[in-house]
């Protein structure tokens, strides 16, 4: 007898705890959801214990996506401070179905700590989110996630760590709306390559064979503190760590994937994180970390890739990862660290000229207002860069050399922007906009281009106390085009106002601090740019590359080209030293005085 009793207490200890039997307990002792988990009558989540149940049912092998399903969140729910399991914990069993947070409130949402054990590659409320995955209406407020495993690549955020939606022949999305994180605390891994975002880690949109697949991001927001610990790769950003939208056409007809971020709005503090080995990069942003956009032209048909940004805000404070190690680099922007539009056109000789391959990253109607500044190096071959909405972008193309292959296009286009905030380097490349903005081509069928247009930098740009060279650009720091480029980046109708500027004295322009790879005269490179600083050690000569005097009355600038009638841009009519601010913005004041 006292053997049975034995066994009977120990299948009592190790049986699931999910709380009291209620309307969500069958009568056969299982546990089921209140609803059908359609659109009109959804699995209903009532409480901590059915939360956790679906959990487990996506989990535990071979799980069930629910793919095509709903679920509505009844009421708020705390964790209790208690490690919770992401939902799709592994990449194989991703979470596809729909979750309406109908306004609730998760609370006190922990994950990982610094127990090897206890950390997961993808780490979130939920690990992997898959093709159909719709979270909308959702808050996440307090607690902490650390990020780990034992993989190579490891991704954190607090909605999910990893958004996959790849189609081959198909059309299909994810998408994240109205998901808002609040006060939470969110640590990096320091695995070789770790991406880590304020909702999302890594996000990557990929089709073939004629598909579409395309991310959405939309009005969501971040707050809290965020540092990525060292690695090789650390991607660090106050929405995503790194996001692709990514073509590749294999002959069946053109393929397409997009990755959009709209109407995001950072308030918390990024620290990026310091590379650890030799050729390694950092990228930090306040909406973006890492962004590539890129389509690979392959066959009879062509494919797109592109990153979008558009109407989001940075208002946190932006610190860029140390480039530590020779040839490392570092990257930091108040919007996006890294930022790239590549197409490859077909090289094979089977389909001569019928392919096209064209990526395309897109920065429109977004701002910056918190401080940007970069980290450091302690090496003399690693590079810094840093700008008030970007920290590098490029738009680049690799095409065949003799022509047998398809169409290559690449493209980086900020239009419609500001950056409001102090911005400080302590080496490298340093700008009111843009750090560096290049253009790199190859192939007789490429064309490339990199463009900053109808947009302005306020604020104070500072090298800081340093005694290492920094490149200064009231609206980039360099501007390079690559020897075989087609066409050279391009800064039109911008302007500067700034109450400091600062940088190496021989390289610190009002517009441009260094132009490289392109010859005088820089009419069709630098055209209709405004400019007042109020002081600092710039270069006072009288050139174009200095962009031409401004009065601080903004009712004088010649802005005919700005889309005031589409409501892009709002200039008070009345205002006097009053900058434009952008229209349908979250979390900006209507009227921002010009700098003395």
């Amino acid at each position: 007898m006292r053997i049975v009793l034995t066994v009977i207490v120990i299948i009592s200890l190790i049986k699931p705890a999910y709380g009291q039997r209620g309307d969500w307990y069958n009568d056969e002792g299982g546990y089921s959801f209140q609803g059908a988990g359609t659109k009109d009558n959804p699995y209903l989540i009532t409480s901590v214990e059915a939360l956790t149940f679906l959990a487990e049912q996506v989990n535990i092998w071979p799980g069930n996506s629910f793919h095509g399903e709903y679920f509505l969140l009844t009421e708020d729910i705390d964790l209790g401070r208690h490690f919770w399991i992401p939902i799709g914990s592994e990449a194989h069993q991703p979470f596809r179905g729909v979750l309406d947070g109908n306004g609730k409130i998760i609370r006190n949402l922990y994950i990982g700590n610094m127990d090897v054990d206890n950390v997961y590659a993808a780490a979130g409320f939920f690990g992997h989110l898959g093709n159909g995955a719709r979270i909308e209406n959702l808050t996440i407020s307090g607690g902490s996630i650390i990020g780990g495993g034992r993989e190579a690549v490891s991704r954190t955020g607090c909605l999910a760590g990893y958004l996959l939606c790849s189609v081959s022949e198909a059309k299909d999305s994810i998408v994240i709306r109205n998901c808002h994180i609040r006060d939470m605390k969110v640590t990096g891994a320091n695995t070789n390559v770790a991406n880590t975002g304020g909702l999302i880690g890594e996000g990557y949109s990929f089709s073939d064979g004629g598909g579409e697949a395309s991310i959405l991001i939309e009005n969501c927001s971040y707050s809290g503190h965020m540092k990525a610990l060292p690695s090789n790769f650390p991607y660090t950003g106050g929405i995503v760590g790194k996001a692709r939208g990514h073509g590749y056409c294999n002959g069946a007809g053109p393929s397409t994937g997009i990755f959009v971020i709209r109407s995001c709005l950072n308030r918390g503090d990024i620290t990026g994180g310091n590379t650890t080995g030799r050729e390694a990069t950092s990228s930090t942003g306040g909406i973006l970390g890492f962004g590539y956009g890129s389509g690979d032209g392959n066959g009879a048909n062509g494919a797109s890739g592109s990153i979008i940004i558009e109407r989001c805000m940075n208002a946190g404070v932006i610190t860029g990862g140390d480039a530590a190690g020779a040839l490392a680099f570092s990257y930091t922007g108040g919007l996006a660290g890294y930022g790239d539009g590549y197409g490859y056109g077909d090289l094979s000789k089977e389909a001569p000229g019928g392919s096209y391959g064209y990526g395309a990253f897109v920065m429109r109607m977004s701002a910056n207002r918190g401080a940007v500044s970069s980290g450091g190096a302690s090496d003399t071959t690693a590079v810094l860069s840093a700008g008030g909405l970007l920290g590098f972008g490029s738009g680049s193309a690799s095409a065949d050399s003799a022509g047998r292959g398809g169409n290559a296009y690449g493209s980086l286009s900020v239009r419609d922007c500001y950056s409001y905030a102090p911005l400080m380097a302590k080496r490298g490349f340093l700008g009111g906009l843009a750090g560096w903005i290049a253009t790199i081509g190859q192939g007789a069928n490429h064309a490339v281009s990199a463009v900053i247009l109808d947009s302005y930098a306020a604020g104070s740009i500072n090298k800081g106390d340093t005694i290492f060279p920094v490149v200064t650009g009231g609206i980039a720091g360099r501007m390079q085009k690559s020897k075989e480029a087609n066409r050279g980046p391009q800064i039109g109708n911008c302007l500067t106002a700034l109450a400091y500027l600062n940088g190496y004295i021989r390289l610190t322009f009002r517009v441009a601090g260094q132009i490289q790879g392109m010859q005088q005269p820089f009419n069709n490179i630098l055209g209709r740019n405004y400019a007042y600083v109020g002081d600092g050690d710039w270069v006072k000569a009288s050139t174009l590359k200095n962009g031409r005097n401004w009065s601080r009355q903004m009712l004088r600038v010649p802005v005919s080209s700005w889309n005031i009638k589409d409501n892009v841009w709002i200039i008070k009519e009345d205002g006097y030293g009053v900058m434009p601010v952008l229209g349908n913005m979250p979390g900006q004041q209507d009227d921002v005085p010009v700098v003395p």
